[in-house]
């Protein structure tokens, strides 16, 4: 399962006396000068621009993650067919430890059983002074290698008393971490993949590998519905369409978590002034 922050789309917008995300005209006013409104997960308040929202919003991660995988889902069906299994309930046999997202059988490496954790993570924090410095120089820096430690697990390196890890030298020490799909990636069957997405719009290497993989399957042509139905004048071929859907989805599920939640918000702080 994955985690998500957005960007941007926090402060209102009001139109006779109410609010686009639900807040009441003043709670919108206190929004737009960046006053704190009522208080989010842990006490936190909320932020006109969303970040407490996405990273510590009361209703947790669930609903964001599960649109983006079902948008996900149906472009690789639109490839696989019902091949493509999501949430498999019989996953015992290949992951015992974890249960995977998506799982295609056959579409892995050397015909193998493809297992994919998506996840969806904002490169930024509900406190300032945490956001990695990474993320500005290095795409999915602040993201990617604390999800790729959870997925596939560390190997300690180096001792106690090395210090920290320091990423500019590969230095210092690094604890053992078990992987979440440790049984998965023992076996010879399965290749396990991370689909990491970030709210900013970013796709890690894996997931462009996917797309590429699913375009040459279908030779990067849309099926006559497609073309007929689907396709804009800028969406010409599979993957193009495919891509700005995605792309698309993405924006929306991560940009509902901050509706959801302001609205969550506004309606305990205007039950608390009424």
């Amino acid at each position: 399962m994955g985690q998500a922050d957005a960007a941007d789309g926090g402060s209102s917008s009001v139109v006779g006396g109410s609010s686009l995300c639900g807040y009441s005209a003043e709670s919108s006013r206190a929004l737009a000068r960046g006053a704190p409104t009522c208080s989010a997960r842990d006490g936190k308040v909320q932020d006109p621009l969303g970040d407490a929202a996405s990273n510590i919003g009361r209703l947790g991660h669930c609903g964001r993650h599960n649109s983006l995988l079902a948008a996900l889902a149906k472009v690789m069906r639109s490839v696989w067919g019902m091949l493509v299994e999501v949430e498999p309930r019989d996953h015992l046999g290949y992951s015992n430890d974890y249960r995977p997202d998506v799982s295609v059988a056959g579409a892995g490496r050397s015909r193998s059983r493809l297992i994919g954790d998506v996840k969806f993570k904002d490169s930024l924090s509900s406190n300032p002074e945490d956001v990695g410095q990474r993320g500005a120089f290095v795409g999915l820096g602040n993201t990617e290698p604390g999800t790729s430690a959870d997925v596939f697990g560390l190997e300690q390196r180096g001792a106690v008393g090395d210090g920290d890890f320091r990423p500019s030298d590969g230095g210092g020490y690094v604890a053992y971490k078990k992987a979440d799909y440790a049984h998965a990636l023992s076996r010879s069957d399965t290749d396990v993949q991370m689909y990491l997405f970030e709210t900013f719009g970013g796709w890690c290497n894996a997931v462009k590998r996917l797309f590429y993989q699913m375009k040459d399957k279908v030779r990067n042509k849309l099926s006559k519905r497609q073309h007929e139905d689907e396709a804009s004048w800028s969406t010409r071929s599979w993957l193009s369409l495919q891509a700005q859907r995605m792309s698309v989805a993405l924006q929306l599920a991560a940009a509902e978590e901050i509706a959801t939640e302001l609205r969550l918000a506004a309606a305990s702080e205007d039950a608390a002034v009424a």
